[in-house]
């Protein structure tokens, strides 16, 4: 019994170099994730050259639970999030582009490979645009730290809601897809 469940739902476990290669077509909604990507990265690279200026010499790069500064860097440290948001989208949009390099949680076979590399391409287009949201909220929130200097006691619970909230949903319907197509 384990055999068969394995072979079905083992795709962690088989080898991505006999997988096919089959790149599905991509859809509006996947260009649709494209653009909103494109637009957080160049909206958070164009906050961050806009609030570069008016910054002082340092700013916060970590708070604790509370809230309060626990260090600080250089204000040219404004750039790192949206140069870390840029790689992750780079990366992710890669992986877009070569899906059978991906971990599957089930086995790709010749007859459910478009279905699942697609519903991969859906899944990361929306980690991208989840991603990118979340390097320009901490962004806002170390240029707004900076600016006051006064640090907002719940930046921690917003950051935590913007990082974990939409992904039990999101990891949840890409499991009920996958499943249903293999």
């Amino acid at each position: 019994m384990l055999k068969i469940v394995m072979s079905k739902y083992g795709g962690i476990f088989q080898n991505k170099f006999k997988r096919p290669r089959v790149r599905p077509p991509r859809t509006w909604v996947d260009h649709l994730l494209d653009l909103a990507i494109l637009d957080v990265v160049l909206f958070s690279i164009g906050y961050a050259i806009w609030a570069y200026s008016s910054l002082p010499a340092t700013i916060p790069t970590k708070f604790n639970a509370a809230g309060a500064v626990t260090s600080t860097g250089p204000a040219e440290m404004v750039f790192l999030m949206p140069a870390i948001g840029l790689v992750i989208c780079v990366i992710l949009r890669l992986v877009q582009h070569w899906p059978w390099i991906s971990n599957t949680i089930v086995e790709i076979t010749e007859a459910n490979a478009a279905v699942q590399y697609a519903l991969i391409n859906r899944m990361l287009g929306w980690c991208g645009v989840l991603i990118c949201s979340l390097f320009l909220v901490i962004e806002i929130g170390l240029v707004e730290g900076a600016r006051t200097g006064i640090s907002n006691p719940n930046f921690g619970v917003i950051i935590a809601a913007v990082a974990l909230a939409p992904w039990p949903p999101l990891l949840g319907w890409y499991f009920w897809r996958s499943f249903r197509a293999a």
